[in-house]
């Protein structure tokens, strides 16, 4: 990775959008990484449209794991759940394979991350989270 995407990584580790505090009970889902030990729990706020109106989490892991929850965060307020599903399955088509086109935006940071294979399944902890949120969701109907 390129020291202009560590950067990134890196600023959005020590600031990340949608950091927050998920007790234990409120989740819509969990994930955890073996590998590394990183865990993260999610709460999806929804407008009353049906868009995501925030995404808050709480983690613990590595600026990889952080840098990408906050990109997920904020990447996906407004989105609807078919959206985030669609917009999870292209990331996890791209990470550690064919790295990420300019409309990715900030999530390119990550092209190159497939010379680090234990740090693919950081960057996907927030996806796998979400996933599991949006599957709890559907079936809650």
């Amino acid at each position: 990775m390129t020291q202009l995407y560590q950067a990134i990584l890196l600023a959005h580790a020590k600031n990340p959008h949608g950091a927050g505090v998920v007790p234990r009970g409120t989740e819509d889902a969990e994930a955890f990484n073996s590998a590394c030990g990183d865990e993260i729990r999610v709460k999806l706020a929804w407008t009353p449209e049906g868009g995501l109106a925030r995404l808050t989490y709480e983690l613990h892991g590595c600026a990889v794991s952080a840098a990408a929850a906050s990109l997920a965060a904020q990447r996906l307020e407004g989105k609807t759940p078919t959206e985030i599903a669609a917009m999870a399955a292209a990331f996890d088509a791209r990470i550690g394979r064919s790295g990420f086109e300019d409309d990715w935006g900030d999530f390119r940071a990550f092209s190159g991350i497939e010379r680090y294979p234990a740090r693919i399944h950081c960057a996907q902890l927030v996806w796998r989270a979400v996933r599991q949120a949006l599957e709890k969701k559907r079936t809650e109907k």
